[in-house]
């Protein structure tokens, strides 16, 4: 008698897990949740600004190795052709935080924009994004650091190595000292910090 019952609850949890699964990576449902941020009348927004040429993250502790597929080469025409923005958006009360890109040129081999965010306990990478034709992104993250609680966000163009430090060539940056810490400081790209 057991067993029978084992078996219809292992079915049971297993169906409830598959329903999960599917419920978790529906890209059409997470699309309708970020376009429900964006036109909330309650919706939190700042914009991003374009990072001022010439800053540029440090060198990488390996600089005499060979450049990665996709990354900008010295001459390259990164931003030739597009005026990069964007907009950090969240609805007060939720974990959704989205991170609307525009103008963004093309990107190559492994290459991805991709957006940290920052609150009091550091940084994080919130997610990568290729655009499309049209230079248009989204980076939607439901995860830590909550949505109030982020008071810098910057975005780069680099190959994704899993380091939650910003790191790649700067394209846009938003920094609220009023939302962070008494010393909190703007990233410094040249340093790294």
């Amino acid at each position: 008698m057991a067993r029978p019952v084992v078996a219809v609850l292992l079915v049971l949890a297993l169906g409830l897990l598959g329903f999960r699964a599917v419920q978790a990576f529906d890209q059409d449902r997470h699309a309708a949740e970020a376009a429900a941020v964006l036109s909330a009348p309650d919706r939190v927004s700042y914009q991003l600004a374009p990072v001022a040429p010439g800053q540029a993250s440090p060198p990488p502790p390996d600089a005499g190795a060979p450049e990665r597929e996709g990354s900008p080469q010295p001459g390259g025409a990164l931003g030739a052709v597009h005026s990069p923005g964007g907009r950090l958006s969240y609805r007060p009360g939720t974990w959704l935080s989205v991170v609307d890109l525009e103008g963004l040129d093309p990107v190559a081999g492994n290459e991805r924009y991709l957006v940290f965010v920052r609150n009091w306990a550091g940084w994080t990478l919130a997610g990568a994004a290729r655009p499309g034709p049209d230079g248009v992104a989204q980076v939607r993250s439901a995860a830590e650091p909550r949505p109030p609680t982020i008071y810098e966000v910057v975005v780069t163009r680099a190959v994704d190595d899993a380091t939650s430090i910003p790191h790649g060539q700067p394209v846009l940056q938003w920094f609220d000292a009023s939302l962070g810490p008494p010393k909190a400081r703007k990233f410094d790209f040249a340093r790294g910090a």
